[in-house]
């Protein structure tokens, strides 16, 4: 598996892993494995927005009932 694969897989399992529930343990991991590369904060943004997209999880800020 190339480099490119193991940090977009990573990314995704983080997203996902966000969206259900972090411990500080985890959070931190993931702050440092954020931190270790450019390449992992662009790919776990894009995933992000991936995800936002698909609609699998609610926007952060619910639409307004005018």
């Amino acid at each position: 598996m190339q480099r490119e694969d193991i940090v977009w897989q990573t990314a995704v399992e983080w997203v996902i892993r966000g969206h259900e529930s972090l411990s500080p343990a985890d959070m931190k991991e993931l702050i440092d494995w954020l931190k270790e590369d450019p390449a992992n904060q662009a790919a776990y943004e894009e995933a992000s927005r991936l995800w936002l997209l698909t609609g699998l999880v609610p926007p952060s800020v619910p639409p307004s009932d005018n």
